[in-house]
């Protein structure tokens, strides 16, 4: 599977998060929000305004620009 950004996918898509690409600042905000790598995501909106993300049974809202910095594999 070819890597992609989370702001590529659809909602309904499930995937994995491979690499956080960012600084100690940025992974530490997606931590404590509940996201790191090696989890599984579903994506519930991503057409417009934020993209809102389910991990852990726990609903996530992320700025466009904060999904651009992280990478996924599609797929659980």
């Amino acid at each position: 599977m070819i890597p992609k950004f989370l702001y590529e996918l659809q909602p309904g898509d499930w995937a994995r998060i491979i690499n956080i690409e960012g600084g100690w600042g940025f992974r530490q905000r997606l931590c404590l929000r509940g996201l790191k790598e090696g989890d599984t995501i579903r994506v519930i909106s991503s057409i417009r305004g934020p993209v809102v993300v389910e991990v852990n049974r726990s609903i996530i809202a992320l700025g466009r620009g904060m999904a651009r910095k992280i990478r996924i594999i599609k797929g659980r």
